[in-house]
């Protein structure tokens, strides 16, 4: 009969700093001592007979030991990988992803307090009103559902961002870039739009004709003309924020992150 190798993975990790848990490994071997006091009779005879069995008693006995080093005492591992994960932030490993979902921002200067690079950061359902976000890079950022009455977005980078649902009343896009941005069912009444570039933007058609009476300007980033960027004056919607993806003739937006298997950006 073949052997039963018993490795456990709670045995394994308290092999490290054996001096630093004297007073843990101590405890640990009177609990062990008490659990083979503990079998009957019966138990024993059987381990002598069955070295399987026996084994799987040792077994039994090591993960009983480990789980009570694991309740005493806090594993060093846990903290250390907690603290390498907060260093990096954001849900997706990205250095430059917050979390500001559901946060109150109203007047907040957010890229005074928080920097620029607010990339694929998560703003969903965030209280925005007169936030300043001028000039940041809001790439792939989370925005649904967002309150941003009156907040400033000049020159900002908003590409491929959700917001869709979002209130966005006066809010300031100047010279921002908003291509593949996704806008549906989002309310941009009286929004500052001059020089703002929305290729291949999802909008609802009743939203972009009220832009459009009063579109303006050619964003200086893209150089591409505010107006020919809302197809104003053109039928329906002519453009995705997939177009890229089956259109060679649209550009390819740009990678702002290293590549990865949890996003493009």
């Amino acid at each position: 009969m073949a052997a039963l190798v018993c490795t456990t993975p709670l045995t394994t990790r308290f092999a490290v700093s054996v001096k630093s848990r004297k007073a843990r490994t101590k405890r640990a071997v009177r609990t062990q001592a008490l659990l083979t006091s503990s079998r009957s009779a019966d138990e024993k005879r059987t381990s002598e007979s069955n070295p399987l069995f026996a084994n799987v008693a040792k077994c039994v006995a090591a993960a009983s030991v480990a789980s009570v080093l694991v309740l005493s005492l806090p594993d060093p591992a846990f903290a250390e990988l907690n603290a390498r994960e907060a260093a990096r932030g954001g849900e997706f490993n990205r250095g430059s992803a917050k979390q500001f979902g559901g946060y109150d921002l109203t007047n907040k200067d957010v890229v005074g307090e928080y920097g620029a690079d607010l990339r694929l950061s998560n703003f969903t359902g965030a209280e925005m009103r007169k936030a300043n976000l001028k000039g940041a890079n809001l790439t792939g950022a989370y925005l649904m559902k967002a309150v941003a009455y009156a907040a400033n977005f000049e020159g900002a980078n908003l590409s491929d961002a959700l917001m869709d649902r979002a209130v966005l009343n006066k809010a300031n896009f100047k010279d921002a870039v908003l291509t593949r941005v996704v806008l549906t069912s989002s309310d941009l009444g009286d929004a500052t739009i001059e020089g703002a570039d929305f290729s291949d933007a999802l909008i609802d058609v009743t939203q972009k004709n009220l832009l459009c009476k009063y579109a303006a300007g050619t964003n200086p980033t893209t150089g591409v003309q505010t107006r020919k960027s809302l197809n104003c004056g053109g039928s329906g919607r002519v453009s995705t924020p997939s177009r890229y993806m089956t259109d060679d003739a649209a550009a390819k937006p740009e990678p702002a992150f290293d590549a990865s298997r949890f996003s493009s950006y």
